[in-house]
């Protein structure tokens, strides 16, 4: 009989560099589910950090996944607040978002359009890249944090919302400055 000491058998798997998802759930009890079968998930996280860019604080609400013959199909709507900065005067505000899940999950992987989500074999779903993408397509393109901003001085960089600065209220283009010299001669 051979021996091997117990650190020839761990897997580098079991330490993955990237931690384990909060998003991730194991629906393999419906892999082998009659088509209807469901499952509602509720969500109630504090604060979560959905990828390196994307934390939500909170991220609250509900989902239905629902076996089909396709895959899986997730419903549901979630709410959160994510930080995002004022288009006007660059500073952090706190954005209220809600956004509607409605997306299939292949199975078997194979089947999955190139872009599409899949169901992998050992049941798990990880919601994460999902999540990160709808909540980021909730931002507005010009997010600002009051309709009262008044954004930041475009010659000293002063944001106007804290102080006035000292800048001169100059409305010649700065291309044409040269010109003015020939007006004040």
């Amino acid at each position: 009989m051979l021996y091997f000491p117990l650190k020839f058998y761990r897997k580098e798997t079991v330490m993955s560099s990237h931690p384990l998802s909060r998003l991730r759930f194991n629906f393999g009890f419906l892999l082998e589910s009659p088509v209807g079968d469901s499952r509602t998930t509720e969500l109630d996280y504090p604060s979560i950090i959905v990828a390196e860019d994307v934390t939500l604080t909170p991220l609250q609400g509900q989902f239905t996944a629902t076996r089909i013959s396709e895959g899986l199909y997730l419903n549901g709507k979630l709410t959160s607040v994510i930080e995002t900065p004022c288009v006007r005067c660059l500073t952090n505000m706190n954005l209220s978002i809600a956004f509607t899940l409605d997306e299939l999950f292949y199975y078997p992987p194979d089947t999955a359009p190139e872009g599409s989500y899949a169901w992998s074999d050992t049941g798990f779903i990880d919601l994460s890249p999902l999540v990160r993408e709808l909540s980021l397509l909730e931002i507005p393109m010009k997010p600002i944090c009051g309709e009262d901003c008044q954004g930041l001085c475009m010659v000293c960089g002063q944001n106007l919302n804290e102080a006035d600065c000292d800048c001169e209220d100059d409305d010649i283009d700065p291309r044409l400055i040269k010109l003015r010299s020939l007006l004040e001669d």
